[in-house]
């Protein structure tokens, strides 16, 4: 499997409006060899568009080409953390206010589309359906263990 490049898929920039929120979560070794291959969508179902570059994690929509997340990285001896992430504030293109659920959605994105893991959507629905179509409109088919590239 080859790793996505930033020209494998359409890509907006991120936007002037935008925050930056502090991340504190390590990986090791293996797993920033799964996080760093990316993610190419290969149906309408694969929502998002992932790539690594220069110790920073893109994440694009893969239907707008919208910029959500830029996640920066640093090297820790042998393990790798995530320190901080612009996120896109642009109001037309993603809805999200709260930092500390962009926070969470950043790592259940990496778990459920990267490292192929189970993971609790951050979401406050308690009904089952909405939940479920949250779910399915933010990781689509990865959210039944189904991934680019591993078919």
């Amino acid at each position: 499997m080859e790793a996505a490049n930033p020209t494998d898929w359409k890509t907006e920039k991120l936007p002037s409006k935008r925050t930056l929120i502090q991340l504190d979560r390590t990986f090791s070794k293996q797993e920033m060899k799964r996080i760093r291959n990316g993610l190419v969508p290969e149906q309408q179902e694969d929502k998002w568009f992932v790539y690594w570059k220069e110790n920073t994690l893109f994440f694009h929509r893969s239907w707008t080409g919208y910029c959500v997340y830029v996640v920066r990285f640093a090297t820790e001896g042998k393990n790798f953390r995530m320190v901080e992430a612009d996120v896109n504030r642009d109001s037309k293109q993603y809805s999200e206010t709260d930092d500390g659920r962009d926070a969470e959605m950043i790592s259940y994105l990496i778990d459920v589309l990267l490292l192929h893991q189970m993971a609790n959507l951050p979401c406050d629905e308690t009904n089952p359906e909405q939940h479920t179509l949250m779910q399915w409109s933010l990781v689509g088919r990865a959210m039944l263990g189904q991934h680019p590239q591993n078919e």
